[in-house]
């Protein structure tokens, strides 16, 4: 069986940074090792040959001249704001599609897996003959729609072009899940925002996300070391977030839940603080506000061998969404047999039970997050039990099964 990936992401698949990417290289590797072909369509990168082959899994990869290894330096449609941006995303998106058609059309495909809506609805749309071998990843699917309406609903009289209003009305995801022969989910919300789409239910199903547990294997006290001197992370105790700084991820109501829970150390913020700036000069204001502003840490971008260390040597990590597809960090935190403080969002409830491997809170309840965040910090014993218990139920959700899960899927497309 050949599987063509066809993903128009601005983060590289391999070797790349964010959460879609890393599903569609995990799965496409697992797939390589269970013996079938894979191909990877994705966008020309500087450093990257545009025909590679890494760990059995080939690359065919597109001159469009918009690849860059800068961080967010592309066309992500949540930041466009005015018609020019508009037409440069819908151009974009065209362009892949069609040189990614050429490609499609030189390979012998059994299975076609796309995990992002726009360049795909180009080519279902062009080429319907596409639809019958068509297998979609809707890695946040309508939720991020109605996502980021709510941001976009700022109620401050701007002109600003309300795109992903637009395209919360035009629903690109569910235009593409009722073309597609598959859909795999990563949680129910998503599967009922589908049916109510239109979408049949018998079309659908939920594949979670996984996790290498080995990256978070016991990291040498070096190591550890080395990252805690790195990020001036001190000797008290460090409460970890891992993720993009935007509104959606609860950045806000994290600082206040922990400046609340009147607990000494360090609150680290590690990842990208250039999506959106103004919501970053937010979280900035909020620390210094409240004081707390030399014990909050925005790293920016953290390098990929400095994020198991800083996952161990965390005390706590809290994940205070507002909403999720899944929590991959959440299960990377697991993996590293750090405690959980987390929103019940998206597929966190799946892999921890409260009380259990973790605290979960409801999204946007202040109060009830930083009650749960003194109560681990506090209860050193209770934090390692769970650590460990934690640790176990992330060993579930290895990449290697959640491969054979996405296989079960190919095979019944294939046929």
């Amino acid at each position: 069986m050949h599987v063509v990936h066809v993903y128009d992401g601005h983060e590289k698949a391999y070797d790349g940074r964010g959460s879609v990417p890393n599903v569609v290289w995990n799965v496409a590797r697992e797939t390589a090792v269970a013996g079938h072909e894979v191909t990877i369509i994705e966008r020309q990168w500087d450093g990257l040959g545009s025909h590679a082959i890494h760990d059995g899994v080939r690359f065919e990869r597109l001159s469009l001249r918009t690849g860059t290894d800068e961080p967010w330096a592309r066309v992500p449609y949540d930041l466009v704001d005015d018609p020019l941006d508009l037409l440069r995303l819908v151009g974009d998106r065209t362009n892949f599609a069609i040189a990614a058609l050429r490609r499609l059309r030189e390979t012998d495909a059994d299975v076609i897996h796309v995990h992002l809506p726009f360049a795909a609805n180009v080519l279902v749309t062009i080429a319907p003959w596409l639809r019958d071998r068509l297998v979609y990843t809707a890695h946040l699917g309508e939720l991020r729609m109605d996502a980021l309406m709510d941001e976009a609903t700022t109620g401050d009289g701007s002109d600003d072009l309300d795109v992903p209003s637009i395209l919360s009305r035009v629903s690109p995801d569910g235009y593409l899940a009722r073309r597609a022969t598959a859909t795999t989910v990563l949680n129910a919300a998503i599967e009922r925002q589908f049916i109510e789409r239109g979408v049949p239910a018998a079309k659908l199903s939920t594949i979670p996300n996984g996790v290498d547990s080995s990256r978070f294997a016991p990291i040498a006290e070096t190591e550890l070391d080395r990252v805690r001197s790195r990020y001036d992370l001190g000797d008290g105790p460090v409460t970890l977030f891992v993720g993009t700084i935007m509104p959606r991820k609860g950045i806000l109501d994290l600082v206040r839940a922990w400046d609340g829970a009147d607990v000494d150390g360090t609150l680290v913020l590690a990842g990208e603080a250039d999506l959106d700036e103004e919501y970053t000069v937010c979280v900035r204001d909020e620390a210094r506000k409240r004081g707390i502003e030399g014990r909050v840490r925005l790293t920016g971008f953290v390098p990929a061998d400095d994020v198991p260390p800083l996952y161990s040597l965390a005390d706590l990590f809290v994940l205070p969404s507002l909403e999720e597809g899944f929590g991959m960090t959440v299960l990377e935190a697991m993996a590293a047999g750090t405690p959980v403080v987390a929103t019940r969002v998206g597929g966190v409830p799946r892999v921890i039970d409260d009380g259990e491997q973790g605290l979960l809170v409801e999204a946007g309840e202040v109060g009830a997050l930083s009650k749960a965040i003194t109560s681990l910090l506090d209860d050193r014993d209770r934090s390692r039990r769970m650590g460990r218990q934690a640790q176990c139920r992330a060993e579930e959700y290895s990449w290697r099964s959640v491969g054979k899960e996405f296989i079960s899927v190919y095979r019944a497309v294939e046929q």
